[in-house]
């Protein structure tokens, strides 16, 4: 297993998570990145009739139900964020600066130019690092290492790949080329200095670059970055050298463990086709723990213990302009004193006793939809939910707000889970003014009804007392008030 190494796959996971979801200053994630407090209940509007307030929080819930239903069309034709080729270029793109390094270790080479590379082509060493790339570099290019093993890499090359897999030949096939490919990259500060020759318990690394402009004139994608990219943080449980590769294996074989690890990442813009991911102020924590087996071999299992992430999404077809924020955070000292790793390498807590657990979400901004008619459809988005593990096998809604057409939802509610972890029952209080429904739901997510022969599964209520009824038959939610109005919420 290799970490530290911000590698296309887990550039683009980060990236992926930021482009869930109008502004580039939200600030839901205070300075000193403080969980935000769970959302309190809107005020009460005393003057809307008690019937009305009925009806009023299931016409909300059904506009909110059909915002959703809008997203999900209006991106049911949308292209992807990414083609399957501009992935796999990325992925090269990261493949041909580590091999260089590798390449440039294994020879202690301190520069490679355009010129060396040149001479290199028909080089069996350099050619088996490379892995079948071609390179076909322009003046300009230049990789350099320094004596304690910090690469950097600049400048323009063309690059040339191959795909292999099985060919059908209409016989018995054969194992050969199944796709080529030919692009253009210009490397903008490409720094990789993830190392440290001096054997410590602490570690401090950085990797990124200014800008990576990828298949230049042809299905362009640009990765650019203001600070350069990520800044790594590690504490071990004895001294170690990090070295290009930091493979962990090698440190897990010496019953070496890393104690706490954090990930910073300033920064990051994705550019492709129609859309732009930004990811900013971005934390990734984690720590190991371990238990030396039977057979003497150490089972290390690696927990995160912090997600922090705010970032931006915009994107052409469907309009979207969004940010997001994602907040999740276990408590250190709880992992450490209350889980432990089993005699066959698996995780459990101590019993009694549970790691505490909080998340917080928020979405804002708006969708696009393009109706029939040619119209155009603004869809907001905006709701904060804050999450919490209360006890072993309890973990509590503390409270969602979100915001339909001006109006206001509530919701808090909590999850039961069995011995192991799977979930039993939920239950979610949904409230707006003085109007709530009460849903609970089984292992599967189904309402649970109260009377099977109507199909009722809630009643809806102002002040405590009942104006209507939620039920469910064939498939249909419907709403039933007092005075024999109905309300269809879904199908």
């Amino acid at each position: 297993m290799k970490t530290f190494k911000l590698s296309a796959l887990a550039l683009a996971s980060i990236l992926a998570l930021t482009g869930c979801g109008s502004d580039s200053s939200s600030t839901i994630i205070p300075p000193n990145n403080s969980l935000p407090t769970p959302p309190p209940k809107p005020p009460v509007n005393n003057k809307i009739p008690e019937l009305d307030q009925a009806k009023n929080i299931i016409n909300t819930a059904k506009q909110f139900i059909l915002d959703g239903n809008a997203i999900s069309d209006a991106y049911k034709g949308a292209s992807d964020i990414l083609t399957a080729k501009q992935e796999a270029r990325i992925d090269s793109t990261f493949e041909v600066a580590y091999q260089l390094a590798d390449y440039m270790k294994q020879t202690n080479k301190s520069k490679l130019t355009a010129a060396d590379i040149t001479v290199l082509k028909d080089d069996g060493q350099f050619n088996s690092i490379l892995e079948g790339i071609k390179l076909n570099p322009s003046n300009d290019f230049v990789a350099m290492r320094n004596a304690n093993g910090e690469f950097t890499l600049a400048g323009t090359t063309s690059i040339s790949t191959e795909t292999y897999g099985w060919v059908d030949d209409g016989r018995w096939g054969s194992w050969g080329v199944v796709d080529t490919d030919q692009f253009t990259v210009n490397y903008d500060s490409f720094k990789d200095a993830l190392v440290s020759n001096t054997p410590s318990t602490d570690f401090k690394g950085s990797f990124g670059f200014k800008k990576l402009n990828i298949g230049i004139n042809d299905n362009p994608v640009v990765l650019s970055s203001a600070s350069n990219g990520a800044t790594v943080f590690g504490k071990f449980s004895d001294k170690v050298t990090v070295d290009d590769e930091f493979n962990l294996n090698d440190i897990h074989n010496s019953g070496v463990t890393i104690q706490r690890a954090v990930m910073e990442l300033g920064e990051v813009k994705l550019q492709a086709n129609d859309s732009t991911i930004q990811a900013k102020n971005v934390e990734l924590g984690f720590l190991e723990m371990s238990h030396k087996l039977s057979d003497g071999e150490l089972a290390v299992v690696t927990l995160p213990t912090t997600v922090i992430i705010q970032g931006a999404f915009v994107k052409g077809k469907p309009a979207t302009n969004a940010t997001i924020t994602l907040n999740a955070r276990a408590d250190e000292a709880d992992i450490k004193q209350i889980i432990q790793v089993t005699a066959d390498g698996n995780l459990k807590e101590a019993a009694g006793k549970f790691v505490g657990m909080d998340v917080v979400l928020a979405l804002k901004g708006n969708v696009s939809k393009q109706n029939a008619d040619a119209s155009v459809k603004t869809i907001p988005l905006d709701f904060q939910a804050n999450i919490k593990r209360i006890a072993r096998d309890v973990i509590e809604l503390q409270g969602l707000k979100a915001v339909v057409d001006g109006q206001n939802l509530y919701v808090a509610g909590k999850t039961t889970l069995s011995a192991d972890y799977q979930v039993t029952r939920s239950m979610l209080e949904i409230s707006q003014n003085q109007a709530e429904i009460v849903l609970n739901l089984d292992a599967d997510g189904k309402f649970i009804k109260v009377n099977s022969a109507t199909g009722k599964f809630a009643d809806i209520k102002v002040n405590g007392k009942v104006f209507g009824e939620l039920l469910e038959n064939n498939g249909t939610i419907s709403a039933k008030f007092n005075d024999g109005k109905f309300v269809v919420l879904a199908s």
